[in-house]
């Protein structure tokens, strides 16, 4: 079935999630379905993005004896309950076998390998990691480089494995996962493991591409609960019968739950679009191409991809099999969506969830009501309010479309960080007065960090991050506001706005744009466009930058700390300057700090103490904390 409003979520709910999920593990729920599906297929697999090219295919019978011969090879190669078997893995058929393998014989922990070799140490440190998967060359290029880099820092590694390739590849020490697989039983398991719904079956990262690690705890229940309340969001009609397109990365959970554990567990054939996903560009310049041949039914993708295919033409191209096309990872600008279910014809639905939540935890309807700019209804054993927070604690649940922090909790909410210190700050205390749905088990609310309101029928429309809000003398500028009027100029492919400091004001709303190919304008002109867009006097931006590419995560979502940073330090460099003249020699680094949360340090030559002791006022007046580094010789 799929979802029309809120009262059939409502509806769901007088059924125990035990009788809609009977099973005790994802393992168990994934072999249910093969059983069901042995000659479907569960995985296409394109290697390069040419709509002729010749498709690798797993059935779901192979698929379900792969993922039991991961599982004891796993145990085999000494990784217990509570070990990791880590992967710097794109998206391919064997990243899955690997990761539903691993959680059975311990904990499965997908990296993003696009992360700097530091970050990539800590976070394998902190995960336990006993088993290092990476992708071969031919899968995936320059990955296999940062394993090799890696590998001796981590203590208690057990064994390196490569998957995809030949073999044998020369000057290579590591196992080749395929060749190493089909030496173990497929059958059944050679071990036995005492499955509690509350067990950690994955160690997903998250917190961006910088700072301490932080392992959020996925359990077999979340990730349960959510294999069937997320195909509930995207799969219209039969699990069966429907195909989806996947280029979304395995550490993410639109990738791996989403796009992933949800529609395995119906049933559904995933096709792969290549390792790079939608980062291909042969990919994105064939994707009605390959809509029409797979004749896709679902296709999901983040913002930014989207507005990617909306350059390219349908040409003709037999899209008819789509019912439903579906946006998440961040807001997706309203004149975008538009467009896509124009040319389409069918609805764009936007959802909401996070790595701590397992994947969606609202969406809009897909055979209800769509609107537009909206996250949706909250999908059934979800529960999600609007609410005032003081001191960690609710006070009061707002009313309707009053504007609110946003708070989830339920069986799809994540097991807490690994870190205490981190865990600790994730949580919200309940009211003491507080009313709940009679399958509510009730405790602490996951402050997810965002802003909203949520209308009279229980649709959630955010409006910002509360940690993004622009304080500009005292007066709370939403950044939604100034994106919507960005991405409405016609030049814009993408915008976001942050803060900046300022010694007056203590921030300055900054807009930052990308312009779509072949576009120009000037930055000024932009600035005065959306002038008259901007309700608000105080949002107006004091400035836009454009960029020739903005910074986004691995995911596509626009990288907000990164634009901060690179506002802050043009603001500094700038305030040096004026202090300084043009005769000193200024380097300024703006970077997160593990105690100060970001530091700018400014590295100056050619200026005389005075000067220097003037500037250090000067800097004084911003919230931001900053050193001066004097130089005798001129910076390199």
């Amino acid at each position: 079935m799929v979802l029309r409003n809120l009262a059939e979520v409502e509806e769901l709910e007088r059924t125990p999630l035990s009788v809609h999920v009977p099973e005790r593990s994802v393992y168990e729920r994934l072999q249910n379905a093969c059983a069901r599906n042995p000659d479907r297929l569960a995985f296409r697999l394109l290697r390069e993005g040419r709509p002729d090219e010749e498709t690798q295919d797993i059935t779901y019978a192979q698929f379900g004896r792969q993922i039991t011969q991961a599982a004891n090879m796993f145990r085999a190669l000494g990784v217990e309950p509570q070990d990791a078997v880590s992967m710097l893995m794109p998206i391919w058929p064997a990243t899955f076998t690997a990761m539903f393998g691993a959680q059975v014989a311990g904990v499965a922990n997908p990296i993003n390998f696009m992360l700097e070799k530091e970050h990539l140490v800590a976070l394998l440190r902190s995960a336990g990691c006993k088993v290092l998967i990476g992708p071969d060359p031919d899968v995936l290029p320059g990955v296999w480089d940062r394993i090799e880099q890696i590998r001796h820092e981590i203590p208690g590694l057990k064994a390196v494995m490569r998957i995809g390739g030949p073999a044998e590849r020369p000057g290579v020490d590591a196992l080749h996962f395929d060749t190493e697989l089909t030496r173990y039983n497929g059958d059944r398991l050679d071990f036995t493991r005492d499955v509690s719904l509350d067990d950690t079956a994955s160690l997903f990262h998250t917190g961006g591409t910088t700072s301490a690690p932080k392992l959020a705890r996925h359990t077999q229940r979340g990730l349960l609960t959510q294999s069937w309340t997320n195909a509930l969001a995207i799969l219209v009609g039969p699990g069966d019968e429907q195909v989806l397109l996947n280029g979304l990365p395995p550490f993410h959970v639109g990738g791996a739950t989403c796009a992933g554990l949800a529609p395995l567990s119906q049933g559904a054939t995933i096709v792969i679009m290549t390792s790079a996903g939608y980062r291909n560009p042969l990919v994105v310049q064939n994707l009605w191409a390959h809509v029409a041949r797979f004749r896709a039914t679902c296709l999901g993708m983040v913002p930014t991809s989207w507005g990617a295919a909306l350059n390219v033409p349908v040409d003709g191209h037999d899209v008819s099999s789509l019912r439903i096309t579906q946006s998440g990872g961040s807001g997706i600008a309203p004149e975008v969506a538009r467009a896509v279910s124009a040319r389409l014809g069918v609805p764009m639905m936007e959802g909401w969830g996070m790595t701590e939540t397992h994947g969606f935890a609202t969406m809009n309807p897909g055979a209800g009501e769509c609107r537009l700019g909206s996250i949706g209804v909250r999908l059934p054993f979800s529960e999600v309010i609007v609410a005032e927070v003081v001191d960690g604690k609710v006070t009061r649940v707002c009313a309707p479309n009053e504007i609110g922090s946003v708070l989830v909790r339920g069986p799809q909410v994540f097991g807490g960080y690994t870190d205490p210190d981190q865990d600790a700050k994730a949580w919200v205390r309940p009211a003491d007065d507080e009313q709940r749905p009679a399958w509510s088990e009730g405790g602490r609310w996951l402050d997810t960090g965002d802003l909203g309101r949520m209308d009279e029928d229980g649709y959630v429309w955010l409006t910002g991050r509360a940690k993004d809000i622009i304080i500009r003398s005292g007066h709370n500028i939403d950044p939604v506001v100034i994106e919507e009027a960005l991405h409405a100029h016609p030049a814009v492919e993408a915008g976001a706005a942050v803060g900046r400091p300022d010694a007056y004001a203590g921030e300055m709303p900054v807009g930052f744009v990308q312009l779509k190919a072949g576009a120009d304008a000037d930055p000024e002109e932009i600035r005065e466009f959306i002038r008259g867009l901007i309700p608000e006097r105080a949002a107006v931006p004091a400035e836009i930058f454009i960029l020739p590419q903005m910074p986004v995560t691995a995911v596509g979502k626009i990288f907000k700390p990164q634009l901060r940073l690179m506002a802050a330090e043009t603001t500094l460099a700038r305030m040096a300057r004026a202090v300084l003249g043009e005769g000193a020699d200024i380097d300024v680094e703006v970077a997160p700090h593990p105690r100060h949360g970001v530091l700018a340090t400014l590295r100056i030559a050619g200026a005389g103490q005075d000067a220097l002791d003037d500037l250090g006022r000067q800097l004084d007046k911003l919230q931001l904390r900053h050193v001066i580094e004097a130089r005798t010789a001129a910076l390199s």
